[in-house]
């Protein structure tokens, strides 16, 4: 997608309405800050906010939206305009190195090609190297005139201290499931939305991947069942799984684990043998550190520092013995 098309995208999302008037009134009144910290969860939509804002800040136009007609918003929708800079990771790297960044402050040093705004998005802002945000930082402390950036983050608390103190942070909020669910159906009506919204935690754009949601969740809900033969090939379906879209199904096995403790925990103890009472009660235990290593595994994948494949064996294998456990006759 675009950055004009993202930033079309974030005029049509509701859920973004909010954060949208809360820039326009601090640009009408002269309030805009140098830097704006934009956090959500992924799929809820900054990068197209992060869009929407440097069109609007580099406009020529008086109004609340960009006007689409001057000379800026044209070289913007041409994605030739000279006061705008884009930042994010390499196709080689895993974060964004010190030397993009120091191009970066160079570049917001100069006075504007066109009199007015230098703006920079940077997107995501939580994959900067630490070298990286040490050289970002001289520019948040020393911003030129009408220098503007804007910082995407996931996970700030992998931002350092120093740089999201000197951001205005806008925190983006999922929508209410009900409208969720409205706005997906309006987007693409007949899809399968509640299990693919709640799979992608409440982000709308998220869900909005799982447009072959139903194929994805009988190939995950098939899983147990696999993982509880003994002829499981665990090492396979891990490749294949750190291959294509990890991050979904990290998060469906976390979503089965809580289940399955739920069912584990609520389950009927009345009349039931002391050894299945003592055998669900490990069952239960052990799938509870499970949950926290997947929650843990969910945190560290965004960074790239984790073998994803490993991560992956060691959560199937686990499950695996975990429902062998619980076999009859075991």
């Amino acid at each position: 997608m675009t950055g004009r098309e993202a930033a079309s995208r974030a005029a049509r999302l509701p859920w973004l309405l909010a954060a949208r008037s809360v820039i326009a009134e601090s640009a009408e009144a002269g309030r805009l800050p140098h830097a704006l910290l934009l956090v959500g969860i992924p799929g809820i939509g900054k990068r197209d906010l992060a869009e929407w804002i440097a069109r609007y800040a580099l406009c020529a136009g008086p109004t609340t939206e960009a006007c689409g007609v001057c000379d800026s918003c044209r070289l913007y929708a041409a994605d030739t305009h000279p006061d705008l800079v884009r930042l994010g990771v390499p196709e080689d790297k895993k974060q964004i190195p010190i030397e993009m960044v120091r191009d970066l402050t160079a570049a917001l040093a100069l006075k504007s090609y066109r009199g007015a705004r230098r703006v920079a998005i940077l997107d995501p802002a939580d994959a900067l190297s630490r070298g990286g945000a040490n050289a970002l930082l001289k520019t948040l402390e020393e911003p030129g005139g009408g220098a503007l950036l804007i910082l995407t983050v996931t996970r700030p608390d992998r931002l350092p201290s120093t740089i999201a103190s000197r951001c205005q942070r806008i925190a983006l909020r999922a929508p209410a499931t009900g409208d969720a669910l409205a706005w997906l159906e309006a987007e693409r009506p007949g899809g399968e939305w509640g299990p693919a919204l709640k799979l992608a935690a409440g982000a709308p754009l998220a869900a909005l991947g799982f447009a072959e949601f139903g194929d994805f969740e009988r190939e995950m809900s098939a899983l147990p069942g696999m993982l509880a033969r003994p002829e499981a090939d665990v090492v396979a379906i891990a490749e294949k799984f750190q291959k294509s879209r990890p991050a979904e199904r990290l998060r469906w096995i976390e979503q089965w684990l809580a289940e399955r403790i739920q069912k584990g925990l609520l389950a009927p103890t009345e009349g039931t043998d002391s050894g299945v009472l003592e055998r669900r009660r490990l069952h239960v235990q052990a799938l509870f550190a499970l949950l926290d290593q997947a929650r843990q595994a969910q945190a560290l994948l965004p960074a790239g520092t984790v073998n994803v494949q490993a991560l992956f064996e060691q959560f199937l294998i686990g499950i695996g013995r975990e429902l062998a456990a619980l076999r009859p006759g075991r």
